[in-house]
């Protein structure tokens, strides 16, 4: 494949990966780059076939998803935007009009439309891999996905720009796609939007242990630092529903400071802004599960009555139970 022909079309059969090599991450019918890397400063778009399908080489995990615009109805046209976003900003997010008239309402970090991002590793170095535009998203978080998984379609929600008519139903159709390296600064994605690269995700939450102390990440993400202060270089990031045993404890005016040590070798600190529930503690011979369930119950479910005396109610309650109220 001449170098043309290698920057212009990114191809795509999934069955012949092992005799193309130059085989598209973002999985489909042919995509072509529309805007490449150095143009784009931190991304590349690929265009393809409206609503192909899209998986990645190797493995990963899903730690975020945003998957709910309506491809095409709620698109809206990146000029447009730029034009107006004064007008349409409110505070984080923007009271947009879409190409189809439709009044949205993004915040300023969705405005990529239906998203994912994925961690995994490149020969033992973290990578974020960051999705965009999709039509619609098939995969939750915390699943482990592979080649084999069809993550979502290619789609154009979110804001787009295309020299295509606004009435043609595939209207901006792509997927910006974005790597992050470990301190989650943006790096070339072409090797990675080609099969050159093979990622392999690797555990870094420690085990559920009873029998020590014992910390959940309740926060989507937290910085893991390299000493128990906020001017502390970033080394790495712990996400929602990992667990990490407790190594030590420092304590200042306004955070509490968790030493931890990851399953890949990472040591550092993350913090409790005190009076905030972004980590939660497990003393030793708790049940970790249990805990986190009584957790949950208490956001998603309001409480109506707790029972003061023992007795036959509607249903039997003892002194201390709560009745919730499904919302």
């Amino acid at each position: 494949m001449n170098s043309f022909f290698y920057d212009l079309f990114l191809l795509v059969e999934y069955h012949n990966i092992e005799r193309l090599g130059d085989i598209m991450l973002l999985l489909g019918n042919d995509r072509f780059v529309t805007q490449d890397y150095k143009t784009h400063g931190y991304g590349e778009d690929y265009k393809g076939e409206h609503l192909s399908d899209i998986r990645i080489r190797g493995t990963a995990k899903v730690i975020k998803v945003v998957n709910k615009y309506i491809a095409y109805e709620d698109t809206i046209d990146y000029n447009k935007f730029l034009k107006n976003k004064n007008e349409w900003r409110d505070e984080t997010y923007f009271n947009c009009v879409s190409i189809t008239g439709k009044n949205v309402r993004y915040h300023q970090s969705e405005l990529g439309g239906n998203q994912i991002e994925l961690e995994s590793y490149d020969n033992n170095k973290k990578r974020y891999l960051k999705i965009y535009n999709m039509a619609e998203v098939f995969v939750s978080v915390g699943d482990i996905i592979d080649s084999n998984t069809v993550i979502g379609k290619q789609g154009n929600t979110g804001l787009v720009l295309s020299k295509k008519q606004e009435s043609d139903e595939t209207y901006g159709s792509h997927i910006h796609f974005e790597v992050l390296d470990e301190n989650y600064n943006n790096i070339d994605p072409r090797e990675y939007a080609t099969f050159i690269k093979e990622l392999k995700y690797i555990e870094q939450t420690n085990v559920s242990d009873a029998r020590k102390k014992q910390i959940k990440i309740i926060a989507d993400k937290i910085n893991i630092k390299q000493s128990p202060t906020n001017e502390s270089a970033n080394i790495g990031y712990v996400n929602e529903s990992e667990v990490y045993d407790i190594n030590g404890v420092v304590e200042d005016e306004t955070k509490t400071w968790y030493n931890i040590k990851t399953n890949t070798g990472i040591i550092g600190f993350i913090s409790n802004d005190k009076g905030t529930n972004q980590i939660l503690v497990i003393e030793e011979g708790h049940d970790i599960e249990g805990l986190i369930k009584e957790v949950d119950e208490q956001r998603e479910l309001k409480l109506i009555y707790t029972c003061e005396k023992d007795g036959v109610y509607a249903v039997r309650l003892q002194k201390g139970d709560n009745l919730y109220l499904d919302m």
